[in-house]
C-alpha cells in the first residue's frame, strides 16, 4: 500500500509543471481489481464500474469477493475532482470521496477516501491505480471493531 502511494505521490510531482483541470467531457466502463487482497485470500476481487469524466466525476461500481465466507459484494460510488497532464491529457489524476454499502449477510454501510490516475493507451483504452481508505463496517461479520482500511485497485477500461 505505502508502495502505491508513493508510486502516486512520484508521478504527480514529476508531472507538476503541466498540471491543470480536466477540459474534455467522456465517459468510461472498466474492470477493477485488488491484487493485494486477492493474493493475500487466493481468490479473485473483481468489479465493473462505469464513470462520467469531466472537470469532476462520478463513478458507480459494483464489486464481488466470493471467497470470503458468505460472499462479498460491494456497490459503491465515488464523486470528486480530476486533473491532467500531458499535451494531449494522457494522464488523468483524481481524487474524491466514496459512498457504499458492502453485502455480508446483512447491509453494511462504508465511506471513505479515494485518489489515482489513469494513463491513456490510445484513443480509448486505459489502465490505472487507485489508492482507497475507507470505514469498513463489515468487520462484524468477523466480530473485529469497525475500522478504517485501505486498499490499492488496478483499472483497466475504455472510453467512450
Amino acid at each position: 500500500m505505502k508502495k502505491l502511494l508513493l508510486l502516486l505521490l512520484f508521478t504527480a510531482i514529476s508531472n507538476a509543471q503541466m498540471l491543470r483541470f480536466n477540459e474534455t467531457e467522456y465517459f468510461t466502463a472498466s474492470i477493477i481489481l485488488d491484487p493485494n487482497a486477492s493474493i493475500k485470500e487466493n481468490g479473485l476481487f473483481i468489479g465493473g464500474e462505469i464513470e462520467y469524466v469531466g472537470l469532476i466525476y462520478t463513478r458507480a461500481g459494483i464489486a464481488t469477493f466470493a471467497t470470503l465466507e458468505d460472499e462479498y459484494t460491494e456497490v459503491i460510488g465515488g464523486i470528486g475532482l480530476n486533473l491532467t497532464s500531458g499535451y494531449f491529457e494522457k494522464v488523468r489524476y483524481y481524487g474524491g470521496v466514496r459512498l457504499g454499502v458492502i453485502n455480508r449477510q446483512s447491509s453494511n454501510a462504508t465511506a471513505g477516501l479515494e485518489c489515482g490516475f489513469d494513463v491513456a493507451l490510445g484513443e480509448t483504452l486505459f489502465i490505472g491505480l487507485r489508492a482507497t481508505y475507507d470505514y469498513r463496517s463489515d468487520f462484524a461479520f468477523y466480530d473485529y471493531p469497525n475500522e478504517m482500511r485501505g486498499s490499492g485497485l488496478v483499472r483497466i477500461g475504455v472510453k467512450f
